[in-house]
């Protein structure tokens, strides 16, 4: 199944993100993926999913990137 990260994306554009194992919930986010980790640790999340989520966009297809 599809995870739609567009709200992911709207509200931590260029930014580390810990997620639940969900991978929709955040639980920590900061400019390096240690600032991140260390709040989802915080609030008790021992081992989130580490993402980046990406500046821009672009698309992907096969071995080339389209723009």
């Amino acid at each position: 199944m599809a995870i739609d990260w567009t709200k992911l994306y709207k509200n931590y554009k260029g930014k580390w993100v810990a997620l639940e194992d969900d991978e929709l919930t955040v639980v920590g986010s900061g400019t390096r993926a240690k600032e991140a980790l260390e709040e989802a640790r915080q609030k008790g999340y021992d081992h989130p999913i580490l993402h980046r989520v990406p500046s821009d966009l672009i698309t992907y297809v096969g071995g080339a990137l389209a723009r």
